[in-house]
């Protein structure tokens, strides 16, 4: 199960990077958003880290605790849990005038990490 975890955690790390490192998505990120100062990238890149660590032990929990096995099972949970970012992300168009592309693309990243989380440990747990 640690295995899976960490492998798990990393994978999505890693989709992100890729995602937020293409250059129309990096472009357009860093015209609509506001970085906050003084938070050095390193920081950033271990709450990064530390939020797929979490989300990839919820799932190995949740999938545990169910007795589901497999990549199937684990990206349909991932699918299913990717209703809370969106519902959050949501929240800020809504309530912070985030815009609604950049709300999306956040959104994006969080869904597809967790289909991704979910299969990667439904497959090595």
């Amino acid at each position: 199960m640690i295995l899976a975890i960490a492998v798990a955690t990393i994978a999505s790390f890693v989709f992100s990077a890729v995602l937020y490192g293409a250059p129309p998505v990096a472009a357009y990120v860093r015209r609509h958003s506001t970085p906050r100062p003084g938070l050095a990238v390193p920081v950033q890149m271990g709450a990064v880290v530390l939020r797929s660590l979490v989300a990839a032990c919820l799932v190995a929990g949740l999938m545990h605790t169910a007795g589901w096995t497999g990549a199937g099972a684990g990206a349909l949970l991932g699918l299913a849990l990717g209703a809370l970012p969106t519902a959050i992300l949501t929240g800020a168009v809504v309530h912070e005038g985030i815009p609604v592309p950049l709300a999306a693309l956040h959104a994006f990243d969080w869904v597809a990490k967790l289909v991704v989380i979910g299969a990667l440990v439904g497959l090595l747990a």
